[in-house]
């Protein structure tokens, strides 16, 4: 009888630690639910009326959480704003490390200008976002701006890498130095940015633009080239 009430303590006491780690588990799946929630109300709401206009009450409307649970996650509404900027800014980041095994510079360099261009399209409401706190918001732009001169610099580090590469393997025509040819290629991609929120989706043509950018650092392509002869002929 004894050891039997020894196993049913132990049984107990096991069940007991299985309990919390899985409440534990519980509480954490909720706590991230409920700051994705808060994180897309304040990106529509940020997004529509601006930072300024935006108090935390109506984020905790939207969310459909109480105030004291925003607070909980954000200390301020400054900090939930650079959340919801790290938020924004995370499509933008491309790890070519698995890809880049397969792919030579030619190939690296074209996926890139379609990976920018694929975003631009497809995060219209983002890249509008950006845009309005950069020029009218003085209190969040320099948080902004460093948020994104980090990932512009990264993105152009890694053209002039690329095209440095792929001028050293004479895979790339253009003789410009790197820096000036990703920097050209770069107000040539902002440039593509501005019009299409000018312009709207039909602005952004990606193979094309892909395809120029191809002609411009690596030549034509054979099968222009090819054309180009059996016409002339």
């Amino acid at each position: 009888m004894g050891e039997e009430r020894k196993r049913a303590g132990g049984r107990k006491r096991t069940m007991g630690v299985s309990q919390v780690k899985l409440g534990t588990s519980e509480a954490r799946m909720q706590s991230n639910d409920s700051r994705d929630e808060i994180l897309k109300a304040a990106m529509q709401l940020f997004a529509n009326r601006g930072f300024h206009e935006t108090s935390m009450s109506e984020v905790a409307r939207e969310a459909r959480v109480s105030k004291a649970l925003i607070f909980w996650h954000f200390k301020t509404k400054e900090e939930l704003f650079v959340a919801v900027l790290n938020r924004l800014l995370e499509p933008y980041f491309i790890d070519f490390t698995e890809e880049a095994a397969a792919m030579d510079e030619r190939a690296q360099i074209l996926k890139l200008v379609e990976s920018y261009l694929s975003f631009v399209r497809d995060n219209a409401s983002s890249v509008r976002f950006f845009l309005a706190q950069m020029l009218h918001d003085q209190k969040m732009s320099e948080s902004l701006n460093e948020q994104v001169l980090k990932l512009y610099s990264g993105y152009r580090a890694m053209l002039v890498e690329l095209i440095a590469s792929a001028q050293q393997k004479e895979l790339c025509t253009r003789r410009t130095a790197p820096e000036s040819a990703a920097a050209f290629m770069l107000s040539a991609l902002n440039g593509l940015l501005i019009e299409f929120l000018f312009m709207g989706a039909s602005a952004i043509d990606s193979e094309g633009a892909v395809a120029m950018v191809s002609e411009w650092l690596f030549g034509p392509s054979r099968s222009a080239t090819s054309d180009g002869g059996a016409s002339a002929a």
